[in-house]
């Protein structure tokens, strides 16, 4: 099996004080089944507690997992409509998930603030803006 061009994988949200931390860490394990929670305690802008919970995933094996699932969902045929504006000059691609659709175990590109950030450090050399785009289309109409 050929490996993707992907480095890591990140999947970060914050859990507001009006939210239970355990509801928006299930959420969070839906949209990004792989890797494991960090924690950190925040203060948001007007001093009320905030919580950002992170999964990374760096091992192929789990990359791939995660990549077959968004697939299965269809996530890549929505994200390759905007892929420029979706990468930045670091060759991350960039895209949210609804997070109250995911803690439904659903899958949505958010539209919305209450969100899962993706970012999806994509492998490609030289790592000029061209490379990334072709790497990126690539992955995400399945050509890899």
């Amino acid at each position: 099996m050929v490996s993707l061009p992907i480095r890591r994988i990140e999947a970060r949200t914050f859990c507001h004080a009006t939210e239970e931390e355990a509801r928006v860490a299930t959420a969070l394990a839906f949209a990004c089944p792989e890797g494991d929670t960090s924690r950190e305690s925040l203060e948001g802008y007007f001093g009320n507690p905030l919580v950002r919970l992170t999964r990374r995933v760096e091992k192929a094996a789990a990359i791939r997992t995660v990549w077959e699932r968004w697939t299965a969902a269809g996530l890549p045929s929505w994200i390759v409509k905007d892929v420029e504006a979706r990468l930045d000059e670091d060759g991350f691609l960039h895209f949210r998930l609804d997070k109250q659709a995911a803690y439904r175990e659903t899958f949505e590109v958010a539209g919305d603030s209450d969100t899962i950030d993706i970012r999806v450090k994509l492998i490609a050399y030289p790592a000029k803006p061209d490379e990334i785009r072709r790497v990126a289309q690539s992955v995400l109409q399945g050509a890899t």
